[in-house]
């Protein structure tokens, strides 16, 4: 009887271990984020006779990984959980989801298509190679981080855990951050600033069999067009009200 008891329990914590490693599948960054696959709506009072170049972000971030997820198998164990600084670069889908995206350059790029979609200068682009040349003004920034933190709970209840899931109970709860710095800057003068500001957003959501399994590329492409939003409606205002502030050659 306690064979059969502990060949249960370990068939249980196998499900377990394989509905997380479900989980954590790769996913493809896209933007505009589905749904609904849109740019922001915001638009300029009127287009400054400016052409800007955005740079590819300095990476600043941490480098840490937490691997504690599979502590919900333990009974009366609460919770466990999974984190990474950076989990494009993860090597294991079972600890951390792998992310197909590069953060220096994805996000910028988002950056520039919304800000060419507010028809706000008369030229935005993406300076692939950190080249801007033929910009008036040149937009560069700091990536400060893309963490990423799974909480997954068995409610107590250990490799009996799955049971609840599939009746529909959460396996737990996802959180994604971005958080980025910019300056915009003469091309010719990268010392004065014309315009700075910092962006933050993150997404959280419950996770579940029936709720939706994480789609980890969405997340980051919908907490980036968040912070953009932000900070939108301010740059525009003080473009209208104050355009010479954004004069390259003062």
């Amino acid at each position: 009887m306690r064979l059969q008891s502990r060949c249960i329990q370990l068939a249980l914590a196998a499900v377990l271990c394989s509905i997380l490693a479900a989980c954590a599948t790769a996913s493809k960054w896209q933007y505009p984020p589905q749904p609904p696959g849109t740019l922001l709506d915001k638009k300029a009072a009127a287009t400054l006779p400016a052409r800007v170049a955005v740079l590819p972000l300095r990476d600043e971030r941490g480098t840490a990984t937490q691997s504690y997820g599979w502590l919900a198998a333990v009974p009366l164990v609460p919770y466990g959980v999974n984190s990474s600084d950076r989990p494009e670069s993860a090597q294991d889908p079972a600890p951390v989801p792998i992310v197909k995206m590069d953060p220096t350059k994805d996000l910028p790029r988002a950056v520039a298509d919304e800000l060419r979609n507010a028809a706000l200068f008369s030229s935005v682009t993406f300076a692939e190679n950190n080249n801007p040349a033929g910009a008036d003004l040149v937009l560069a920034g700091t990536l400060r981080s893309t963490k990423w933190r799974r909480s997954i709970t068995t409610y107590g209840l250990g490799p009996l855990g799955p049971f609840l899931w599939i009746l529909g109970a959460p396996i737990g709860n996802g959180t994604s951050t971005v958080v980025m710095d910019y300056k915009l800057t003469p091309a010719n003068n990268p010392s004065r600033i014309l315009w700075g500001f910092s962006m933050e957003a993150e997404e959280k959501h419950l996770i579940g069999i029936y709720l939706g399994l994480e789609n980890v590329g969405d997340d980051y492409a919908r907490a980036t067009q968040d912070a953009i939003r932000q900070i939108m409606p301010g740059l525009l205002k003080v473009a209208a009200e104050k355009p010479d502030q954004f004069k390259a050659s003062q």
